[in-house]
């Protein structure tokens, strides 16, 4: 971790420190999660989006604190996508059960809610990962939720419209366009986590 993204993560645990803001709900996240407009879907629920656009299975683990600080009631955990194409499955699956142990540790009465990668779509976009590729990792992050008796939602199968993410839904073959991320919602309250 370079010394000035260090000194970044410092200030904005720090910041919520001092806030003493708590949440009901954290989205904890990429980029992916980063352009979700989850606090309006909830607006009885204090919701918490942190969502950090380039963001990896290790830089959330860094920054498992800052979802500490807010001691939510749940958290809505998506991560790996930036990981996919420089990390092997079983570096991935370490790394993220890594993460699902650090979150359980630090908030042990919060459910975490594990949400699988998306599709994306290289047939129309030059991009560095492929849908073979996510599902090898999806089904990675699966054992890691039965493992770990964390709750696990598949939206890649929600997504992936003959086997890829379609052109119409994506700006550029991995990120939503914002009225798609309304599939994604209504997968979390099809659940009922939101309760």
């Amino acid at each position: 971790m370079s010394v000035t993204v260090e000194k970044c993560l410092q200030a904005w645990t720090n910041s919520l420190r001092q806030m003493n803001a708590k949440a009901d709900f954290v989205f904890f996240g990429d980029s992916l999660t980063y352009y979700g407009d989850f606090a309006s879907v909830f607006p009885d629920k204090v919701v918490c989006n942190l969502g950090l656009r380039g963001d990896t299975i290790q830089g959330m683990i860094d920054r498992v604190e800052q979802v500490k600080m807010l001691e939510p009631k749940q958290v809505f955990l998506m991560a790996g996508i930036n990981d996919v194409a420089i990390c092997s499955v079983e570096c991935y699956a370490k790394q993220y059960e890594i993460l699902v142990q650090k979150l359980k540790e630090h908030l042990p009465n919060a459910l975490i809610i594990i949400q699988s990668l998306l599709p994306v779509n290289d047939k129309d976009f030059k991009i560095s990962c492929n849908n073979q590729q996510i599902v090898a990792y999806n089904e990675a992050i699966s054992r890691v939720s039965y493992n770990y008796r964390v709750p696990y939602i598949d939206l890649f199968t929600e997504y992936a419209n003959s086997g890829i993410l379609e052109k119409n839904m994506t700006i550029d073959g991995i990120h939503l366009k914002p009225s798609y991320y309304q599939k994604w919602i209504n997968c979390i309250i099809k659940k009922e986590f939101n309760k």
